[in-house]
């Protein structure tokens, strides 16, 4: 694994030949706040889209390629690392797959 963090608004990346599957998931567009929890620091973001392995976001201060979030929601609580970031949109894999349940309430905004 390789582990950047990016200068602002340049690009990182995190090396992982294991994640083929997780660019597989459907992946649905929303607009939904959440609490990023990044080194113990609580930070605003929006998810920008959704899938059971991973999202999307958006942040003014986005985290580091490879560091561990937090995120919480309304209807979602889940762990995950950051696997690249772009300005202040990164993308993140969930540790464990949502089940379609809890993504489909996400979404739907239950």
């Amino acid at each position: 694994m390789l582990w950047l963090c990016p200068p602002p608004g340049g690009i990182g990346l995190l090396e992982n030949h294991h994640l083929g599957a997780a660019r597989r998931a459907t992946r649905l567009k929303l607009f939904e706040p959440v609490l990023l929890r990044i080194h113990g620091h609580a930070v605003r973001a929006h998810l920008l889209d959704l899938s059971a392995t991973g999202a999307l976001a958006h942040c003014d201060r986005p985290p580091c390629v490879g560091d561990h979030v937090l995120i919480e929601a309304s209807t979602l609580g889940v762990a995950a690392r950051v696997m690249w970031v772009r300005a202040k949109r990164f993308g993140i894999h969930f540790d464990l797959p949502l089940p379609q349940l809890t993504v489909d309430r996400v979404v739907r905004g239950d």
